[in-house]
């Protein structure tokens, strides 16, 4: 899974619906958000990877993503049902989980997810004119489900509270000088626990992070406007053109700067 393409989508965590979709491929690049998001395969194999982790999924199996899980899907011939939910409606999930994890993001017991969960997965994507409790009765039961299936473990993670908020600000805030230290001094951590939390979480050091973020923004910046690429990584945070080549040639390799820097010569 490539860290130049990782995203937090933080429009998805500021929409207040639940998400669902019923039929089809469904594509997803790296992203992470809150939400929980889980996928039901209906037929053909379906690769998925979650954190560091690559499932083969096969029909009548069943992903869960939990908050802030770097995933993404690859293309298939198969078909499959989506459900991102709104962290509302997964209070009795977090409560349940309190500080573990779940020991697997994929239940692989087709005739369970048959039984024990597709019956309720459906009703929960077909949700547009059912009032709320039901709603919630059926998220309740395909993630109990889930959980009763695929166990809790101890979370080896440091514990990070606030963690969309931190991400919302460097999103909001990528064009500033931001610093390990005075992020850190901000949300009131040490610049040590902060760093290695974070590495933790999303498995890059913050630096990483920061610089893959204003490059996606650089070249949103460059697209949307009409000026140049120096222009672009200037306005996206970055404080010099060194600084932007290098971490241009880290993510997408010798060639992609060797273009760029060619096409920003003319």
């Amino acid at each position: 899974m490539s860290k130049a393409d990782m995203n937090y989508e933080l429009a998805q965590d500021r929409f207040p619906e639940i998400f669902s979709a019923i039929d089809g491929d469904h594509l997803a690049g790296p992203h992470f958000h809150k939400k929980l998001e889980l996928l039901y395969n209906i037929k053909g194999t379906k690769i998925v990877t979650v954190g560091n982790v690559e499932y083969e999924m096969q029909p009548d199996n069943v992903m869960i993503v939990d908050s802030y899980q770097l995933h993404h899907y690859e293309p298939s011939e198969g078909e499959q049902m989506l459900l991102i939910l709104p962290v509302v409606y997964c209070e009795h999930f977090f409560s349940y989980r309190k500080n573990k994890i779940l020991t697997t993001n994929v239940v692989t017991d087709a005739e369970y997810c048959r039984e024990k969960i597709k019956p309720y997965f459906i009703n929960a994507v077909n949700y547009e004119g059912v009032d709320m409790f039901t709603i919630q009765a059926n998220v309740d039961m395909v993630l109990s489900a889930i959980c009763a299936k695929a166990g809790l473990e101890d979370s080896p993670h440091y514990a990070l509270e606030g963690v969309d908020d931190i991400l919302a600000y460097i999103e909001q805030n990528y064009d500033k000088d931001l610093t390990l230290t005075n992020l850190a001094n901000h949300f009131g951590y040490s610049k040590y626990y902060f760093s290695r939390m974070f590495n933790e979480m999303f498995h890059t050091s913050l630096n990483d992070y920061l610089s893959v973020t204003r490059l996606q923004h650089t070249f949103r910046y460059y697209d949307e406007h009409e000026c140049s690429i120096t222009t672009a990584a200037l306005n996206s945070g970055f404080g010099s053109m060194p600084t932007f080549y290098r971490v241009l040639k880290k993510n997408h390799g010798e060639l992609s700067l060797r273009n760029l820097k060619k096409n920003n010569d003319k």
